[in-house]
């Protein structure tokens, strides 16, 4: 009997050099049926059918859910452009004796995909990729050998086996298994606005406010160094040794170190309630003596929640163009709800609290270790 020439094509896949998405067939596409193949005779009488697979990888981006991840892409797939059949040998042994090779090139494709998300440099690809393009080769080899070109039964299914147990020991490799180092760091920014409470209430109005800030997390625990630029106007004359009139323009600046701590922190939602140690700070222009501004200033307590509502998880493991390392990292952008509170005496008889809170954009990182 005439055996089965397989013929494995293993390169790597440029940007632009992917086939079109018809003459391709995925593993994930099921089964290889002869439809997949062309009919045509060979044209030496020897050959009875010939595969052709392309083995490779390609940067590039895929999304699962609100997560989108940033990497190397393992491509394996049938050209079932160049793949052809002799009509007069499509019986079902042969056809699986096709799919056992699809198998080894899936196999080794999902072999590929965890070096690649694994790979801590640029140079480290090609050897990589040679590695597992032998190993492939090698395997497929070893397959026509045993079963004699498909034609004995009892290896083949033996082959079956093996290649069905070697599939589903890399089923994981599909979804990224990685683990979050310890350290976080982040930024936000955000508007919203303000108000006082006592006697600062009766002299000075709602403020509008602007804040921006750093986070810097060790597991749970978040050191926050926050910055609010506010602006309102004074309510009515406020009469001291520097005197405030009635609808000037009033600043208010508040700066804090604080500490928090995210006791909810899941795929959507993070809570941190946080306290720590401020400035606040009331400014304008004085407009009996205009070389000498006015200024209040107070420091003080500082105590509050963020709350990060999830958008998008972003994660990276694409080595830097420009030095080759990768980089792996996970990036959380959320919407920020802050909600703080200040106590300030201003002076003997101008206190209260200064009651606040933002809306605005969080971008939160973490190193990541891929498993």
């Amino acid at each position: 009997m005439k055996r089965i020439l397989i013929v494995i094509l293993i390169e790597l896949v440029s940007t632009g050099g992917l086939i079109a998405q018809e003459l391709k067939k995925e593993w994930a596409d099921g089964n290889l049926t002869w439809e997949d193949f062309k009919e045509k005779e060979s044209s030496n009488g020897q050959q009875i059918s010939e595969l052709k697979y392309y083995l490779g990888y390609n940067s590039g981006k895929q999304k699962y859910g609100d997560t989108v991840i940033s990497r190397n892409i393992a491509l394996g797939y049938m050209d079932k452009n160049l793949s052809w059949v002799s009509p007069k040998y499509k019986s079902e042994q042969h056809l699986r004796y096709n799919q056992a090779v699809f198998n080894i090139v899936e196999v080794h494709r999902r072999m590929l995909q965890l070096e690649l998300d694994r790979i801590s440099s640029s140079f480290e690809f090609q050897g990589k990729f040679q590695i597992i393009y032998h190993s492939c080769t090698n395997e497929i080899e070893r397959l026509n050998k045993e079963t004699d070109g498909g034609n004995n039964l009892n290896s083949l299914v033996f082959w079956e086996q093996k290649l069905s147990d070697e599939l589903n020991s890399y089923k994981k490799t599909q979804i990224l298994d990685f683990e979050t180092k310890n350290f976080g760091y982040g930024m936000h920014v955000g508007f919203g606005g303000g108000l006082f409470t006592g006697t600062i209430s009766e002299y000075f109005s709602p403020t509008f406010n602007f804040i921006f800030g750093f986070d810097f997390a060790y597991k749970k625990s978040i050191l926050y160094l926050n910055g609010t630029l506010a602006g309102g106007k004074v309510r009515q004359d406020y009469i001291s040794d520097k005197n405030w009139y009635k609808k000037q323009n009033m600043n208010l600046a508040v700066i804090d170190v604080s500490y928090g701590y995210a006791f909810l922190d899941n795929r959507k939602l993070k809570l941190a309630p946080f306290v720590g140690l401020g400035i606040t700070e009331l400014s304008g222009q004085n407009k009996d003596n205009k070389e000498n501004g006015l200024r209040l200033v107070d420091y003080n307590v500082i105590f509050g929640i963020n709350a990060d509502y999830k958008l998008r998880t972003r994660i990276n493991l694409l080595p830097n163009s420009v030095f080759g390392a990768a980089v792996k990292e996970k990036v959380e952008t959320s919407i920020r709800a802050r909600f703080y509170v200040t106590r300030a005496n201003l002076s003997s008889d101008l206190s209260g609290f200064s009651v606040n809170l933002t809306i605005g954009l969080c971008g939160f990182g973490n190193m990541i270790r891929v498993k």
